[in-house]
């Protein structure tokens, strides 16, 4: 997800401060879904702890997994911050749009994903996200993502701090109920993410040639 995230998706046409501005945007995004994919292993290595009978360290992962969505989320407001600061919603939307014909083309770009193995995503799940940026854009789908993870964040914290009074049966359901979660929220930002690039993609290539 961060090397996704990671590409550039600047207007070809665009002066060196649009360039620049989703430069600002697009690295703390890079470096929040590093984290993210940091807890998400640690969530599956939690699992191979009670495995082997070792509930001190999956303890440990669950400390760990806290901290990793807790530097995501920072990375993901800071983007969101920058973004707001410099008008980036309304540039990028337009980008998206241009691309798109003139509207926003998420079922398109997502069927297209899905022929390439990039994304599986339900029908509801796909029609969702294209309402959320029909309705508000990117500027919304990236809000109703932080959101969530928000939620995710709260539920680690609040197991990693009952981890030594949990039963085992609580014990043996957390692992299986965060990566459920977990991957919930990997799966859209990863839509969000080849949304950005692969709906733009063709504007950026016909520039750059």
């Amino acid at each position: 997800m961060s090397l996704i995230c990671n590409q550039p998706r600047q207007p070809g046409n665009g002066t060196n401060s649009v360039r620049d501005m989703y430069e600002r945007v697009d690295a703390p995004i890079a470096t929040g879904s590093a984290h993210l994919m940091r807890a998400g292993a640690e969530l599956h290595l939690i699992l191979a702890d009670l495995e082997m009978n070792d509930p001190a360290q999956a303890a440990m992962r669950v400390t760990s997994v806290s901290a990793a969505v807790h530097a995501a989320l920072a990375e993901y407001e800071e983007s969101h911050r920058v973004a707001g600061e410099l008008g980036f919603y309304s540039v990028h939307d337009t980008l998206l749009k241009t691309a798109g014909g003139g509207s926003f083309q998420v079922r398109a770009i997502l069927d297209e994903a899905h022929e390439k193995g990039l994304v599986d995503l339900d029908e509801a799940s796909v029609a969702a996200l294209g309402e959320r940026y029909v309705t508000g854009g990117d500027e919304k789908v990236f809000t109703e993502f932080i959101a969530e993870l928000r939620v995710f964040s709260t539920e680690i914290d609040n197991f990693a701090r009952a981890t030594t009074t949990v039963d085992d049966s609580t014990w043996r359901e957390f692992p299986w109920k965060a990566i459920t979660h977990f991957d919930r929220i990997r799966v859209q930002g990863q839509a969000i993410a080849i949304v950005n690039i692969l709906g733009t993609a063709h504007v950026t290539v016909a520039v750059q040639a």
